[in-house]
């Protein structure tokens, strides 16, 4: 077991030990619960580690690197894979047990009949959608619906095999695993696989999450690396060198820009993968410091980055491990400059060569060193806190017959002045403030959208598709109205999810606001009551709409302001179009708003009201365990020599 588990599990003995000292001490009960809960936490603790980029990023390869073995199989078409999760093993999946959780029935259909829809097919089930699959024309088909197409010829080949596991989950090994990652007909029908693994990075209980590529085309990933940028408590983005920033990485990347300022630690690690291919460090540096160009350009500033040659780092672990033979070891040499016939170099240096002994220094300082620590002092918090309720109930105790009874007397009172306080307090100021944060972000999305729009049009309506090169340029031109349309719902959708995660912060600042004012209103009723600290709460994302309340055909008119390719992007064409459709998407685009904003309304004051509601309850039964412990001091129901036994133990505990 490693230093940092061993604190962990140090700590988690001691709340548990603190725990049982003060279960059966009067008005200590709950304490005693929640320090039984966070030390479970810190039993189970385990890091989540969520990494992100494009095709041909190297993703898979610097994975590989972490875990020190050829793990992951590159996927050749990453636009349908999975999420593969790398997991400690358990008693329940030992190493190398493979949990593959297929997708349902509904969600496989809903795949097939969006990315039908792509190539203006329309379908009412699964079926149905794919026999008309032979009547895609594939020379007419469209740079960015080849992976629809792939996804769907994907489908129609590993339907027959797959049907039979539709919804439910299969336990496979490592042999087949590898098959689910690397074959289209079977990666398309996976939700997620999770492989249990034993190696130097899930020792250290690090759950590695390899999500797809940025340009997946299911729309469901979309949520999903949201769901994983918001709540794993490490994001890594990959990115090769020399390559540029795809669209879908841009996009990516700008969702990482808008939820940044949100987490409370920066928690983003940015990797120029294969950076061994630069032929100087002054080419290097112009990498790195294009990378950071762009990264500051979607609001991404100071960003942790790190070249580094994942093949290096990973032949030198696999040298280490001896694994290393024919073609691999040729290749290790080369990389690290060792003759024939020379002793091979050390793994260490591979590792420093490559870049990766730097990144995984910080790496691991962040995820395991800092994030234990935070839980760490949580517990000993705790433990502090339950300290001061038995010195207090100590010289309680000790006080005098006469002084007893007076402090009784008076502590009836306080008990009713706290409890009404409590209920007392208005939270309308923070109400009001909620409504106000939510209707500026929503006029600050609308904003920004209008603010890329000459981006967006510009890329869906490009030189690369509108030509003439034979195709039929009205419905070409259509294709890149759906591409706007969707390219527009989609950025709004992302910026309501970030819009949810900026009210999250707002809702907590208020949460933890409220508790401070709490203790506020009852110091004077219950001076050594120390409430406990308040727990951030997570707001569920929403299913926001990506669909505008708006279609291709309602601004049919507009298109036919094209003239001809040349007229469009040498002439005023290109502008004049841009400028109508700027102009009517206007009303819809404040209509998606006004719906979608309804439901983080609702959403939001139901999160806020419950949140008021279980604080007050809480603080009210903190209030009256503090007061039945007071009682039961001042009434000598105590064995007095017994409560300063647990006070010393408990000290001794903070030692």
């Amino acid at each position: 077991m490693n230093q940092l588990k061993e604190k962990l599990m140090e700590t988690a003995q001691r709340l548990r030990q603190a725990s049982q000292e003060i279960e059966a001490v009067p008005g200590l009960q709950s304490q005693s619960k929640a320090m039984v809960e966070r030390a479970q936490r810190l039993e189970s603790n385990l890091f989540t580690v969520a990494l992100f980029g494009a095709f041909s990023a190297g993703k898979s390869s610097f994975a590989n690197a972490l875990m020190g073995d050829l793990i992951l199989p590159v996927s050749p078409n990453p636009t349908t894979a999975a999420i593969n999760k790398i997991m400690p093993p358990t008693d329940a999946y030992p190493h190398g047990t493979v949990r593959v959780v297929v997708k349902s029935q509904a969600a496989i259909e809903s795949d097939v009949l969006r990315s039908l829809e792509v190539f203006q097919i329309h379908a009412s089930d699964l079926q149905s959608g794919l026999a008309k699959l032979a009547s895609i024309e594939v020379a007419e088909i469209a740079p960015n619906a080849k992976p629809h197409y792939t996804f769907l010829k994907a489908v129609a080949k590993g339907l027959p095999e797959m049907s039979a596991h539709l919804g439910g989950e299969l336990i496979v090994d490592m042999q087949a695993f590898k098959g689910f990652v690397a074959k289209e007909e079977k990666a398309c029908f996976a939700e997620f696989i999770e492989l249990y693994y034993q190696c130097p990075l899930t020792d250290q209980g690090i759950v590695l999450v390899d999500t797809p590529g940025a340009d997946s085309i299911n729309a469901r990933h979309t949520g999903v690396a949201f769901e994983y940028m918001k709540n794993a408590d490490a994001v890594l983005f990959v990115t090769y060198y020399n390559h540029a920033f795809s669209q879908a990485d841009r996009e990516f990347l700008l969702q990482m820009g808008r939820v940044k300022d949100t987490f409370e630690l920066d928690k983003m690690f940015f990797v120029v993968n294969a950076a061994d291919l630069a032929a100087s460090q002054e080419e290097l540096d112009g990498v790195l410091a294009h990378v950071e160009k762009n990264l500051l350009n979607c609001g991404i500033r100071n960003p942790r980055m790190y070249p580094i040659s994942s093949q290096t780092a990973l032949l030198g672990r696999m040298h280490e491990a001896g694994k290393l033979a024919g073609s691999a070891e040729k290749l290790y040499r080369q990389r690290m400059g060792t003759p024939d016939g020379q002793p091979l170099a050390a793994s260490e240096q591979a590792l420093q060569q490559s870049g990766m002994s730097r990144f995984e220094h910080d790496f691991f300082r962040f995820t395991l060193e800092e994030l234990t620590q935070i839980a760490i002092d949580a517990a000993y918090t705790e433990i502090k806190r339950t300290d001061r309720m038995l010195q207090e109930m100590i010289v309680l105790a000790e006080a005098g017959e006469t002084e007893r009874q007076e402090r009784k007397d008076r502590a009836i009172a306080q008990k009713q002045a706290a409890l009404q306080a409590i209920q007392k307090l208005s939270v309308a100021s923070e109400q009001l403030d909620l409504d106000k944060e939510r209707e500026e972000l929503l006029y600050y999305v609308r904003q920004r959208l209008f603010f890329r729009f000459n981006e967006l049009f510009t890329l869906a309506f490009n030189p690369a598709v509108l030509k003439d090169d034979g195709r039929n340029l009205r419905q070409t031109l259509k294709t890149c109205l759906e591409e706007l349309l969707r390219s527009i719902s989609f950025d709004l959708a992302q910026e309501l999810r970030a819009t949810t995660l900026r009210l999250e912060k707002v809702l907590n600042r208020f949460g933890q606001g409220i508790i401070q004012r709490c203790s506020q209103a009852i110091a004077e009723h219950a001076a050594g009551l120390s409430l406990a600290a308040y727990q951030p709460r997570q707001i569920e994302t929403p299913a926001f709409a990506e669909e505008l309340p708006v279609g291709p055909d309602d601004l049919q008119a507009v298109l036919h302001l094209f003239k001809n390719p040349r007229d469009f992007f040498e002439q005023n064409g290109k502008t004049a179009m841009r400028d109508e459709l700027e102009k009517r998407l206007q009303e819809p685009v404040s209509s998606y708003l006004a719906n979608q904003g309804e439901k983080l309304a609702e959403q939001t004051a139901r999160v806020f009201a419950e949140l008021v509601e279980t604080e007050r309850e809480h603080v009210a039964q903190q209030v009256e365990e503090y007061f039945t412990g007071v009682f039961a001091a001042l009434d000598m129901q105590l064995d007095l020599g017994l409560i300063r036994e647990k006070q010393q133990t408990i000290s001794r505990l903070l030692a």
